[in-house]
């Protein structure tokens, strides 16, 4: 009889040297058989998630490099994540990712403020602010440059504008 190591060993080698063997088996049920794997995920949820979340505080290493390559990788889904977290609990709503750049070719890379260029570090801003009650939707959202936005704050857009010379 085998102990648990030895057939451990044994299937980490056979697997080892027949991985594409194994993977293409593997792709090939997957495909014949789609809602079984969905089902599975359905069907097991709490489990999977309490082993997904034993694995991530077992490995806070792979876990900081895998977030950092992602974020990296993807700034702009990372700017809207991160917009979309801290408006949470203030109001109602989720930013689409493309929405960046949807907002750039729209506002043609210039500030919806003062007309100049946009640069690297602009920020997503509320046109109607969420202390004064707009929603953290697509349709509540302009891009202005740093400066412009550091002086909007949370003023009403009309009276901002309307301090800038704008009739509005």
């Amino acid at each position: 009889m085998k102990t648990k190591e030895e057939i451990r060993a044994y299937n980490a080698a056979y697997y080892k040297s027949n991985r594409e063997k194994l993977m293409a088996a593997s792709a090939a049920y997957k495909a014949a058989n789609p809602d079984s794997f969905k089902n599975y995920r359905l069907k097991n949820k709490d489990r999977l998630d309490k082993r997904l979340a034993e694995w991530r505080s077992a490995n806070p290493e792979k876990m900081a490099a895998s977030a950092s390559a992602w974020a990296k990788a993807n700034p702009e889904a990372r700017r809207i994540n991160e917009h979309n977290r801290r408006t949470k609990c203030k109001s109602s709503g989720v930013l689409s990712r493309d929405l960046t750049g949807r907002l750039i070719l729209l506002q043609k890379g210039r500030c919806a403020c003062c007309g100049m260029p946009l640069g690297k570090n602009f920020h997503l801003d509320h046109i109607m602010p969420l202390a004064l009650g707009g929603s953290n939707t697509d349709d509540n959202i302009q891009l202005l440059r740093q400066h412009c936005n550091n002086k909007k704050y949370t003023k009403h857009p009309i009276d901002y504008m309307q301090e800038k010379g704008f009739l509005l």
